[in-house]
């Protein structure tokens, strides 16, 4: 078997690694469907429920707040516990009445830094961060592109360049100038026929449109005017530009796949160094989305336990200990 030249070599590598990136970001289309649909139904009605929840538990702590037998320490607690649920709720809904409760508790001149996550030991999922979590959040997404950012390339003479793209507009205009001649379906008198170029045509503008050499390449090959074997009589000066415009389409596609990965990096508050892909989106979603169920269930109970009133010492005390260890 006769050894493909570089060129060679380089225009069908180009073409299988454009072909993957395509369905990698098939797949990404596909997985986008199901996770909407799971982040809508499930995440979203949970995070709703939590900033309820949370809510009611801050009008009970407000109420229990001027409790006879309280002392100063117990109350100074119970204005932290206030202070710090406020600013959690108000991060991610807009309440006139959780404002006013976290002005009127909060230490003078802000008192100490709120610390990460939820108070009460009940940890923050993905966006429970607040503020500081959205910092986060926009960090990972410029961090995952930064990593991923190319070196740009030094000492190309702007005239140079503009002559390679007018070579490289000129490829891509002489291929669809041959398809659209070989395509014009008023030269096609079978019925049939005619309506096969036409739609092949539809493709044929649209490829020009969006400058996709590989999809002209792909109609040209199902009109036989290509194959493998021709590949070989192509100069290999017009298979370098090929392979310029190729090269360009590779690097549209990985960014596309980059900013579509570092989006759900930052929807989901992933480490932007960690592997991202549909399988472990899912498992980050998954656990958020069980880690909400459980916040909920906790908060519901701290409700339960001030509505009793018999435990809200203990409980205070308890709640004492988790900011102290914050």
């Amino acid at each position: 078997m006769k050894a493909l030249k570089p060129a060679d070599a380089a225009f069908q590598g180009l073409i299988d690694a454009i072909e993957k990136r395509r369905a990698t970001l098939a797949e990404w289309e596909a997985f986008g469907i199901v996770f909407n649909r799971r982040y809508g139904n499930d995440y979203m009605p949970l995070r709703t429920k939590l900033d309820v929840v949370r809510t009611q538990l801050l009008h009970r702590l407000d109420q229990a707040y001027d409790t006879k037998g309280l002392t100063k320490g117990e109350r100074q607690t119970i204005a932290e516990l206030i202070t710090l649920m406020a600013e959690q709720v108000l991060a991610s809904v807009d309440d006139v009445a959780v404002e006013e409760l976290h002005r009127r508790y909060r230490a003078p001149q802000g008192g100490d830094a709120s610390p990460d996550g939820d108070v009460t030991g009940h940890l923050g999922g993905p966006g429970e961060h607040g503020d500081d979590g959205e910092r986060e959040r926009e960090a990972a997404r410029a961090a995952y592109h930064a990593k991923r950012k190319k070196t740009p390339k030094r000492g190309s003479a702007q005239e140079r360049a503009r002559a390679e793209e007018a070579e490289v507009h000129r490829s891509i205009r002489d291929i669809y100038r041959k398809l659209a001649s070989a395509l014009h379906p008023d030269r096609e008198r079978d019925p049939v026929e005619r309506e096969r170029k036409a739609g092949l045509m539809q493709r044929v503008n649209v490829a020009y449109a969006s400058r996709s050499l590989l999809d002209l390449l792909d109609i040209q090959q199902d009109l036989e005017h290509i194959d493998h074997a021709a590949l070989g009589k192509v100069s290999d000066e017009r298979l370098g530009r090929w392979n310029t415009i190729l090269e360009d389409q590779l690097r549209g596609l990985d960014q596309e796949l980059a900013d579509i990965k570092a989006g759900y990096v930052a929807r989901c508050g992933m480490d932007p160094t960690s592997s991202v892909s549909p399988k472990t989106v899912k498992r980050v979603l998954t656990s958020s989305i069980e880690h909400l169920r459980e916040l909920v269930m906790a908060f519901e109970q701290d409700v339960r336990t001030l509505d009793a009133g018999g435990e809200f010492k203990a409980w205070l005390k308890h709640m004492k200990g988790q900011l102290a260890g914050m």
